[in-house]
């Protein structure tokens, strides 16, 4: 795994990040209901999107990054990915304001986000891990 893939990844999953920030307020402005459920997932956003731009900087110099500390950033830059399309698969299932929508968002929409929430920060927590080990 080279650099260049994991700045390539980074630059991907900033595209993902920006989409599922773009969902993310749209759905808020539906339903601002949710706001206080989706606080906390567009904190983790802003962050993830910090340190998706440290990474890509410093994947830039291939001394900093042994291998096997690459193969574990490219594997959780993919489990990124993946927290990124649950979050956005969630919200278009509740993309239908209305009473009912809003009971079943209210019954498990919102813990359901809060399950992705915590699965994104620990990601974003791999990720500040691995930059710290480069660093050292």
């Amino acid at each position: 795994m080279d650099p260049l893939s994991i700045t390539a990844a980074c630059v991907s999953l900033t595209a993902t990040v920006a989409k599922t920030s773009l969902a993310v307020t749209l759905f808020v402005r539906a339903m601002r209901a949710t706001r206080s459920d989706l606080d906390g997932v567009s904190r983790e956003l802003a962050s993830l999107n910090t340190v998706l731009e440290l990474l890509s900087e410093d994947a830039k110099d291939i001394d900093n990054f042994p291998l096997t500390l690459r193969k574990q950033i490219t594997v959780i830059l993919g489990n990124c990915e993946l927290a990124l399309v649950d979050i956005q698969c969630l919200l278009s299932k509740y993309d239908k304001p209305g009473f009912y929508t809003e009971s079943k968002w209210a019954l498990s929409g919102a813990q359901d986000v809060t399950k992705l929430r915590v699965n994104l920060e620990s990601h974003k927590s791999a990720l500040e891990l691995a930059l710290e080990m480069a660093a050292l």
